[in-house]
């Protein structure tokens, strides 16, 4: 989970300093780090028994960007794990549920990365609390579940009991 604490930090700083279309794109990074390789590899890697085939499988499942593509098989894991719904999930004032405003931040990224696109400093802001509300409404809940737990600066450990 390392990689997605740097991005947020890396967009934080990106944000204050007024690169708010590069903020959005650390910003979109981490989620994605968040969501994929901090939830969906390592379950998946688990649930495979045969190293080899588990990474063909996740390559498949998860090598394409796009949260549209995958959301089934996260809505699936995160009921397993955590039992909870995780498109009923949003953030707190938000009318759009988390993976809906994580999906139009993409669109924003994409159009920054693709077109050369410029975003508001409120652009920015949503990234970060997007970010941070995958983190505390989605991952924690599945490490948890898990017996895991994050120390600092996004290590994640066993729970001690």
């Amino acid at each position: 989970m390392r990689p997605a604490v740097d991005a947020i930090q890396e967009g934080e700083r990106l944000s204050a300093n007024g690169h708010h279309a590069a903020a959005v794109v650390f910003f979109v990074t981490a989620i994605e780090v968040l969501l994929k390789a901090t939830v969906l590899k390592p379950i998946v890697h688990g649930l495979v028994h045969s190293a080899g085939l588990a990474e063909v499988i996740v390559e498949q499942a998860l090598g394409q960007s796009g949260f549209d593509r995958y959301t089934k098989l996260l809505s699936k894991l995160y009921r397993e794990f955590s039992d909870l719904d995780i498109n009923s999930i949003a953030r707190e004032g938000s009318k759009q549920n988390l993976l809906a405003e994580c999906t139009g931040l993409q669109s924003i990224r994409n159009k920054v990365i693709h077109q050369g696109a410029q975003c508001s400093e409120e652009d920015a802001a949503l990234g970060l609390l997007v970010a941070i509300a995958v983190y505390e409404n989605i991952v924690f809940p599945v490490l948890a579940a898990l017996g895991l737990t994050v120390i600092e600066r996004g290590v994640i450990e066993a729970r001690q009991l």
